[in-house]
């Protein structure tokens, strides 16, 4: 018997012993008969609960009693059916009717604002109340995805079948966890039982189950209850109905500016209690769609909370177009009211009902002490939106004060049982809460079989009994280089020459490697040998470093020690690709590279004196030698072009330079982000980004005398970066540098300040913190010098007003760049890129100023804003 039909003969037997298990089961249909999937059924006295599937079958397990159950579908009217239920399933079939909406009789404010808007700003001021409404509460939540690819490029298409990829199937997925949640930001999942195969990419809708709607932002995207929410949405009122006794408002959610991280669609508020009944809204993050329902149910009384989800994720990337689809259903809530908030009060409009917002506001200004909103809350009585915000700020501000963290916005502890992956099939049919569909019973068979033939595979493969792959040298091993395991923390990689060989006029042809041992102990440590042979000087050059780190995780330190004779260019940082540079010398016959070549000693280390300060520094002797170009070699000779000097042009240094210099110079360096935020996740402290400005200080000394150094000057330098949400239209990005000199006495030009030019047309620098078209060392300077760099990215400009760009997920930036130094001349770049093409590359447009007056400009291509910066050497 193949195992798929044994899996199909144990489910019925499955099916057929949970006959004499007390319960009920059924399907949903609409009046036409279609079945309804993924409808929510909710259990009032048990508060447990259940979704039918893609063909509208349920099945709840049930004590015997009698039981209240609740059946809804996003716009269609509740049905309540109530049941006596005894040892044996029984069966109840309901059909739904679509939701008929009334017209709400509401009061037409001047300049016919539609009622939607009293709605929204009712709801958007209760938003942080029932934020805080709950202590605590504890649910299960089960959930249940799959996803496939449904086209590739064609030229892919062959292979990916030879693989054994296709469209019907690429993940598949079901967990049943136990969540907790404390106020105000603490949340645990212990996961007792999960099945995956495959990989989720990064679909998984836990930012959305363990997120809240009441939050100003959710999953990153701005909700439609967000404080904010007018300046990004605009509303429309499509109608109202009654549920369980509750009235009901249904609201269209449309952006003022379709886009990334804005929802559209529709979302339902019960009137009066102004909570959430339930949703359907849609997002966009980088063109990949992102589709939330939800729907909510009365846990407590005037307590709404959700008991089902369903999420559909599609895109395309690449030429890949993909689906994902998760529902999750949560039950079995025990929650705990805050009792600080546990009291009744009525919302008022201040823009519709004016008189009581007069008359309220009256009240405090003639009795400030024994009306103040804490008091009228406690009272019932009714509180303006003001009075509302007001109390809620202060309520939460005496909490933040009370709180040892201040600083940590969100707390989630994640666990797995140990036996949640050894769950066999008689044990998840008694957990489901979702019946499996014939298909899927035949689908996860041939999942399993597949799985179970991966792990022999595998096995096979295997050299050794650890179950690592365990790897002899080959020969090609010397091109294209490998990582060998040497010991049970250790590793020896030898990284392909072959990605180290460029081209430049003073070293001609010139290949390097890297070879390091790497130990993963406690205190990990590192050492690496980095030979480089230049063909045309027939002359080799290394150098050795040596790393170690220890201590504990923000308070690390990390030494490290360097020396040998190399090659650098003049400015450390290394603004120019060495990869990018041999292809316009050998393509162009233009060489823009300027390296030196020393020999030094140089030690330097990196401490964290707490989460969020660094202290940093060197020391370093070297004796520099100046280098000329030794050849003229290129592919495409140009009679009207040559090589230029290796020397670099600048207008402030003196000329010529020396052909050796000494210097022992020192830095000493401390970073803070003093206002950062963190979550913990397991007890461990994990920044998040863009909560805090990046502040650095450093001080750099050049030592005269000591070892016959040649050097003495002071150079103090302070460096302020952040990244922002500029309101409802983008992001900014900005970083700006300033220094002085204080003492420039005797100076090396590699010890000149320098700046992140380019004359290249690829440019791999960091869009923020680089100049387009500055030449590389024109201005550089030892004097005082000030750099701002502004990047700012546009939720809609130009292109992506059309849906189809911004739904490729393509962005559209401007940027402005000015540099002050002695010869800059009041240096001005401005610039327009399209940005995230194909996901990875942008184009940019940009023009160069100096005082006022055109200069130049250029068309260049880079790696896209959102991947940061990458290095190509």
């Amino acid at each position: 018997m193949n195992r798929t039909l044994l899996l199909s003969f144990i489910f019925t037997l499955i099916s057929a012993s949970m006959a004499f298990a007390g319960g009920v089961s059924g399907y949903v249909r609409d009046s036409d008969g279609n079945p309804l999937e993924f409808a929510s059924i909710f259990v009032q006295e048990t508060g447990s609960g259940t979704i039918t599937n893609v063909e509208g079958f349920y099945e709840l397990r049930l004590d015997p009693g009698n039981y209240t159950l609740v059946f809804q579908f996003l716009g269609y009217e509740s049905k309540v059916e109530k049941i006596s239920v005894g040892d044996r399933i029984r069966e109840l079939n309901v059909t739904m009717e679509q939701q008929a909406l009334e017209l709400k009789t509401v009061d037409v404010i001047e300049g016919s604002e539609d009622p939607a808007y009293t709605v929204m700003r009712k709801a958007i001021a209760k938003a942080s109340y029932h934020r805080q409404q709950l202590d605590a509460y504890k649910a299960q939540v089960y959930v249940k995805g799959s996803g496939r690819l449904i086209k590739a490029p064609f030229f892919l298409r062959k292979e990916l079948k030879k693989e054994g990829i296709d469209s019907t199937k690429a993940f598949t997925s079901e967990s049943v966890s136990i969540i907790e949640y404390e106020r105000p930001n603490t949340f645990r999942e212990r996961v007792i039982s999960i099945y995956s195969q495959g990989e989720d990419n990064g679909s998984s809708p836990g930012s959305f189950i363990n997120g809240s709607f009441y939050e100003p932002e959710i999953a990153e995207a701005i909700s439609p209850l967000s404080p904010k929410a007018f300046g990004y949405y605009k509303f429309k009122l499509d109608g109202f109905f009654m549920d369980r006794g509750y009235g009901v408002n249904r609201i269209q959610v449309i952006p003022r500016s379709r886009g990334e991280n804005v929802f559209e669609g529709t979302i339902f508020i019960v009137e009066d209690l102004w909570s959430i009944h339930s949703l359907s809204l849609k997002t966009y993050k980088f063109g990949i769609g992102f589709l939330v329902n939800q729907t909510y149910a009365p846990i407590a009384e005037k307590v709404w909370l959700p008991v089902s989800h369903r999420f559909d994720v599609e895109g395309k990337i690449l030429g890949f177009a993909f689906e994902y689809k998760y529902l999750a259903t949560v039950s079995d809530y025990e929650i705990t009211l805050n009792p600080d908030l546990d009291v009744d009060f009525d919302v008022i409009d201040e823009k519709l009902e004016k008189e009581l917002a007069k008359e309220l506001e009256a009240q405090v200004k003639d009795n400030p002490r024994s009306s103040s909103a804490q008091e009228k809350l406690a009272s019932g009585e009714e509180l303006t939106r003001k009075d509302l915000r007001r109390l809620i700020r202060e309520y939460e501000k005496e909490e933040r004060k009370e709180d040892p963290e201040p600083e940590v916005v969100v707390n989630r502890e994640y666990s797995v049982d140990t036996m949640a992956r050894k769950r066999d099939s008689l044990y998840w049919a008694e957990i489901r809460p979702v019946p499996l569909t014939a298909y899927e019973v035949r689908g996860y068979a041939a999942e399993d079989s597949l799985a179970r033939a991966d792990t022999v595979q595998q096995a096979t493969n295997t050299i050794g009994g650890n179950g690592r792959r365990s790897r002899a040298f080959n020969i090609s091993d010397l091109l294209l280089g490998d990582s060998y395991k040497v010991g049970k923390k250790s590793r020896l990689i030898y990284e392909s020459p072959l990605l180290h060989l460029n081209f430049n006029p003073a070293e001609g042809f010139n290949v390097s490697t890297n070879l390091t041992y790497a130990n993963r102990a406690e205190k990990p440590f590192k050492l690496t040998y980095t030979p480089r042979y230049a063909f045309a000087r027939k002359k080799f050059t290394g150098k050795g470093t040596m790393e170690l780190s220890y201590g504990k995780r923000y308070q690390r330190t990390t030494l490290q020690l360097e020396g040998g004779r190399y090659i650098q260019q003049y400015n450390q940082e290394k603004p120019i690709s060495e990869l990018f540079n041999t292809f316009a010398n050998l393509l162009s016959e233009r060489n823009y590279l300027r390296i030196l070549e020393k020999d030094y000693g140089r030690f330097s280390f990196e401490r964290g004196l707490a989460e969020n300060f660094k202290l940093n520094g060197y020391v370093e002797w070297a004796q520099r030698y100046k280098l000329e170009n030794v050849t003229t070699q290129t592919w495409f000779n140009r009679d009207d072009r040559t090589y230029a000097s290796n020397i670099p042009a600048n207008e402030e240094v003196d000329y010529p330079f020396p052909d050796s210099e000494k210097a022992f110079y020192f830095s000493l360096g401390l970073e803070a982000r003093p206002w950062q935020k963190y979550r913990l996740y397991n007890g461990k402290r994990q920044p998040i980004d863009n909560t805090s400005p990046r502040l650095a200080l450093n001080y750099r000394k050049g030592v005269a005398g000591l070892l016959d150094s040649e050097v003495n000057y002071d150079l103090l330098d302070f460096t302020i970066q952040h990244k922002f949400r500029a309101g409802a239209r983008g992001l900014i990005d900005f970083k700006i540098n300033t220094g002085i000199f204080l003492n420039n006495e005797a100076l090396g030009f590699a010890d000149y300040k320098h700046f992140k030019g380019n004359q290249l047309v690829l440019t791999t620098s960091d869009p923020v913190g680089s100049f387009r078209l500055l030449e590389y060392y024109r201005h550089s300077t030892a004097d005082k010098y000030l750099s701002a760099h502004v990047h700012y990215q546009f939720r809609k400009l130009l292109f992506t007003q059309i849906p189809e760009v911004w739904l490729m997920g393509i962005k559209e930036n401007v940027f402005v760049n000015y540099l002050a130094a002695p010869t800059s001349k009041n240096y001005f770049e401005l610039g327009y890129s399209l940005d995230n093409i194909f996901r990875v590359f942008r184009i940019e447009l940009a023009a160069s100023f100096q005082n006022g007056k055109y200069q130049d400009w250029g068309i260049l291509f880079g790696i896209a804003s959102n991947l940061g910066f990458i290095t190509i050497e």
